[in-house]
């Protein structure tokens, strides 16, 4: 049986843009559930597709959370 990859959902538009410009494994989008005019875009979640975002969003990334919960 395949191992499914683990999912990040990321819910804006500019920080989707950013991810793929930092060349981030994006897998998909869909409609938003509760709002059917938004996106919702899927990445692939890796150690570095976490660190940036933490680093778009100006915070610090701590790798051993990340691997604490998976």
């Amino acid at each position: 049986m395949e191992e499914k990859l683990p999912v990040k959902l990321i819910y804006k538009k500019s920080l989707f843009v950013e991810l793929v410009r930092k060349d981030n494994n994006f897998l998909y989008s869909t409609r938003n559930r509760n709002n059917e005019r938004w996106q919702v875009y899927a990445f692939e979640d890796t150690p570095k597709l976490r660190q940036d975002i933490a680093e778009l969003n100006g915070q610090e990334y701590v790798e051993s959370l990340y691997n604490e919960q998976h």
